[in-house]
């Protein structure tokens, strides 16, 4: 017996729909994407692309390797001045103490370029990459064996991307500013020393030299700069002639000239007694420049960031060391210590970033520096010198933070920034020296930076000290002397 089925209304419309979704394909919305999900789409493919920028950083990888071709053209051209010098022995290789550099100019001195000051040459537009002498190298580099045909450049080849040749007479240096952040703390690769003898007057470049990696916020390439204080070499001796008890070379006695020339070297007694002037022409002499205020700052400043220079081996933790700094006279670069002593605060090195140590920044003689803006040129006008918190009229040293009395004024001609420790907070108690001026902020027609301490500054020595106190022509001082860049 059949049992009938009662099919409601509700049940058909049911049946009915079920089947039509059966029979039909979906279609409309139920393929696609609601703004939603798009957006959350766009949004994952962003924070991907994001992500491979900052890993791959496209600036960094360019800059290797520009960095790359500039350590190949370094190589290519001394294997082509070796070859150069092998096969025309005793032809002149360039004028001794003069910069030939890569940057063409129509001027012959390059006087249309933002360099330190200096004795530079350059070539015109027109010839600078030629080989048969009339390039920015002035060697014809046509007439040897692996003759080469166009002279390689910096491949940016402005400001502070150059390449750079000097000779001595009896040896070349040929340098390159690494640009990179892979490279910028290293100089192998990017300079190459050669020659019959490769004597280079100035300490065997860049034997007694150290390489500073860049620092952007003072416009320095990587450059190089003295290990040591700037010494008076005869022959291979370095000469200790002290000047009234100092320990310092007596300048004015006998000039660093003629057999003499300077050096950067442990022994002898640093050349005191000097003019800011001649400062400038001993450096030029050997083709350096006297060191600027920025390439200062970059090697103070990167000092001071590194933990092992600190007393508790930790960026901001206790102090810096003096150098040389209690004692009666100026050293040489035998001993680590100041004389007399054997403590972190006396010690006389500096470890920069890149493991290069340097002597005597912090204390043993004053050192003249260019006044340099963005490292470029050496401010001669007179000074109005900042005052000092306690407004007296008297000369002295005043802390940059903190302490009193310090710097509560800073003149146009003397900006903060370019003479203080990075961290506002550090001052004397932490190693970084003071300001020795003329505490109401008048004006003693001072014309140079005097930067670190002397050997009797005590605690008024350090990587940041700063004496305003000297003009362009004084020479008559034991206590200042100078380092040479390049």
């Amino acid at each position: 017996m059949e049992v009938p089925v009662k099919i409601t209304q509700e049940s058909f419309l049911l049946f009915r729909n079920r089947s039509r979704l059966q029979r039909e394909p979906l279609t409309g919305i139920h393929t696609g994407f609601t703004l939603v999900e798009l957006l959350l789409v766009i949004g994952i493919l962003g924070i991907l692309t994001a992500a491979t920028v900052v890993i791959l950083n496209p600036a960094e990888l360019l800059a290797q390797a520009r960095d790359a071709s500039r350590a190949s053209d370094i190589r290519a051209l001394k294997i082509g001045l070796q070859a150069y010098f092998i096969e025309h022995s005793g032809s002149s290789m360039g004028t001794p103490g003069v910069s030939y550099i890569s940057i063409p100019d129509s001027s012959a001195a390059c006087a249309n370029l933002s360099l330190p000051n200096g004795s530079y040459r350059c070539a015109t537009s027109e010839n600078y990459r030629k080989a048969d002498s009339n390039g920015w190298i002035p060697l014809d580099f046509t007439a040897i064996t692996t003759a080469l045909s166009v002279l390689p450049v910096d491949p940016v080849n402005s400001g502070n991307s150059y390449y750079s040749y000097t000779v001595d007479g009896q040896g070349f240096t040929l340098s390159a500013h690494p640009e990179s952040d892979k490279y910028a703390a290293e100089s192998e690769g990017f300079v190459a020393v050669g020659g019959p003898t490769t004597k280079l007057t100035g300490g065997n470049f860049p034997e007694g030299w150290v390489y500073v990696p860049r620092n952007s916020d003072f416009g320095t390439a990587g450059f190089w700069v003295m290990k040591y204080e700037a010494k008076c070499v005869a022959g291979t001796t370095p000469l200790t002639t002290p000047d009234s008890g100092s320990h310092t070379y007596n300048n004015t006695v006998q000039p660093c000239t003629g057999n003499y020339y300077i050096a950067s070297t442990s022994g002898g007694y640093p050349i005191a007694n000097i003019s800011h002037n001649n400062a400038k022409a001993y450096c030029e002499a050997i083709g350096a420049h006297l060191l600027t205020n920025d390439e200062y700052m970059t090697i103070a400043t990167d000092a001071s960031l590194v933990d092992s220079n600190w007393s508790d081996n930790s960026v901001g933790s206790d102090y810096l060391p003096r150098g040389n700094s209690n004692a009666l006279a100026a050293q040489d670069g035998s001993s680590l210590y100041g004389t007399g002593y054997n403590d972190f605060t006396h010690l006389r090195t500096l470890t920069l970033s890149n493991s290069s140590v340097i002597y005597d920044l912090a204390g043993n003689v004053h050192e003249h520096v260019q006044r340099s803006e963005n490292n470029a040129g050496d401010l001669m006008t007179a000074m109005t010198l900042p005052a000092c918190s306690d407004g007296a009229a008297a000369i002295g040293y005043c802390d940059f933070v903190t302490a009193s009395p310090y710097i509560s004024a800073w003149s146009s001609a003397v900006v903060k920034e370019k003479v203080a420790p990075p961290n506002n907070t550090w001052y004397a108690n932490h190693g970084m020296g003071r300001v020795y001026t003329y505490k109401n902020g008048t004006s003693m027609g001072t014309t140079v930076f005097l930067r670190g301490g002397y050997w009797s500054t005590s605690t008024d020595a350090g990587a940041f000290s700063l004496s305003l106190v000297w003009g362009t022509a004084e020479s008559a001082s034991h206590t200042v002397g100078f380092r040479c860049s390049r």
